[in-house]
């Protein structure tokens, strides 16, 4: 039950996290470009922004691998 409620939160918070660090680097450079050719090795993030950007998508993957072992 617990798990059913915590997955899509995980997501819905990993989602957040990482769409935040991602507009904090283009309130902080004015660089969309380089976000929509996310390919392209360009974005130069501040140690915080890079930080916050892995933790989000740590976090989404956490949400992930627990819908994996909640329909297993």
């Amino acid at each position: 039950m617990y798990l059913a409620i915590i997955e899509p939160a995980l997501l819905i918070v990993g989602f957040a996290i990482f769409a935040s660090s991602i507009v904090i680097y283009v309130l902080r450079t004015g660089n969309l470009k380089s976000v929509l050719m996310f390919w392209q090795a360009e974005m130069a993030m501040k140690p915080n922004e890079f930080y916050l950007h892995r933790l989000g998508i740590l976090i989404m993957i956490l949400g992930i691998i627990l819908r994996f072992f909640n329909h297993w």
